[in-house]
């Protein structure tokens, strides 16, 4: 039951941001020829070897990447549009527990045989199952994008999936962790009020710290360094450089949350 409604619920915001993505993936896609122009190729290296080396890292211009390339090109805007996807992700878990509180429907779930902790794994099920549809229809969408017009000239479609799903997993992953910190943002919240601004205010926190790190360095860059936007990179992963310690880390913090919202919301007066 839990479940069912808690999908149901946002179905309907996973459609509205995938519709917006796919725009978005679509129109930086269409800038791909571009770089296979010589001209513009020229002016685009120009222009980024002109920048200082912490805005190049700043930018995300500090990776070696062959912009030719379909797939390292698709890595290369992700690294982007995961931010987006990370405030997606941090929004389902925002909303999810504070949310029956805020409408009352907590009274009619608790009129149900289901405690607390069942209410908590139901939704926060419902919250993953959400984010990875959301994941492959934009995977699939942005094969489509690639394909048709074609854009992947000389790559074989089953070598496009096979990226696509490095790519995508590190969104998957990411995605992950802020679902798991919107759940312990929401199992201390009673309303929903301000829980979507929250959560875009959080992530974009977490950008602004990453800048810092990388304009500073030092500890800084360090504690950067673990944040789930720099471990779970589309291009770090799409090139195969994976760092366990790194994921362990991010896997620690995700197991953290989880727990600190099933105790939080177990000992919470929900006042219904």
């Amino acid at each position: 039951m839990v479940f069912t409604r808690e999908f149901n619920h946002n179905f309907g915001k996973m459609i509205a941001w995938f519709l917006v993505l796919v725009i978005l993936t679509g129109l930086l896609m269409a800038l791909y020829p571009m770089m296979l122009d010589e001209n513009m190729k020229s002016l685009f290296d120009s222009f980024v070897g002109q920048l200082s080396p912490s805005l190049q890292k700043v930018l995300g211009f500090d990776k070696k990447v062959n912009y030719e390339n379909i797939s390292e090109y698709i890595a290369f805007i992700y690294q982007y549009i995961v931010v987006l996807t990370c405030i997606f992700a941090m929004q389902l878990g925002a909303n999810s527990l504070s949310r029956d509180l805020d409408d009352g429907s907590i009274q009619y779930m608790y009129s149900n045989p289901i405690d607390r902790s069942e209410i908590i794994t139901q939704k926060f099920l419902a919250n993953i199952i959400t984010y990875v549809v959301f994941l492959l229809l934009l995977a699939v969408a942005t094969f489509f994008i690639t394909i048709l017009p074609p854009l992947a000239e000389g790559l074989t479609n089953n070598v496009l999936i096979v990226d696509l799903g490095k790519i995508f997993l590190g969104l998957l992953l990411s995605g992950l962790v802020f679902i798991s910190v919107g759940m312990f943002f929401s199992s201390l919240s009673k309303s929903t009020n301000f829980t979507d601004g929250t959560s875009v205010l959080f992530v974009i926190f977490v950008v602004i710290f990453i800048i810092f790190g990388k304009i500073y360095g030092g500890t800084i860059l360090k504690i950067v360094n673990t944040l789930p936007l720099e471990v779970f990179n589309p291009i770090e992963f799409l090139a195969g450089n994976i760092d366990i310690v790194k994921i362990g880390i991010n896997f620690l913090s995700f197991i953290i949350f989880i727990l600190l919202t099933y105790l939080i919301y177990n000992s919470k007066d929900l006042d219904y």
